[in-house]
């Protein structure tokens, strides 16, 4: 073994001599190549890490759109329900406009009452009553 390590010596340093002349920059790029390769290494975690951080963001971008999508059928539930309520509204508008006139009719009726109270009850010292008064008010108030 220790002739196989002279030889080795022996061939090295011509080889080397050889390697110089054809290649002077080889040490150089013997470096370089192993900075590359470091370099490709930190590109390569880069690479990996981006990759898990837009698979993150693709969960979060597809959990989005589920809760979008959930939004869009409580909406479109909420626009129904609205709409159900406003045709309850259409249907109960006309029922709601008799009602009000009725209610005004009742109180024009309580006004002539009133009326008619104030004329003959309350000015008992003079009982001229004004025939008049008593024409204006409505047939059904007497």
């Amino acid at each position: 073994m220790a002739a196989t390590g002279a030889v080795k010596r022996l061939v090295r340093k011509p080889a080397k001599a050889f390697r110089r002349a054809l290649f002077p920059d080889y040490e150089v790029v013997l470096r370089d190549i192993r900075l590359t390769f470091e370099s490709l290494e930190a590109a390569h975690r880069g690479i990996a890490d981006l990759q898990a951080e837009t698979a993150a963001l693709r969960s979060l971008l597809h959990e989005a759109h589920l809760r979008l999508d959930e939004l869009h059928l409580r909406l479109g539930e909420a626009h129904l329900r609205i709409d159900e309520q406003n045709g309850r509204l259409d249907e109960a508008l006309p029922r709601l406009s008799e009602g009000l006139l009725e209610e005004r009719r009742l109180n024009l009726r309580i006004a002539e009452l009133t009326d008619l109270v104030t004329e003959i009850v309350l000015p008992l010292h003079d009982r001229d009553i004004d025939p008049q008064h008593l024409q204006r008010l409505a047939p059904d108030t007497l």
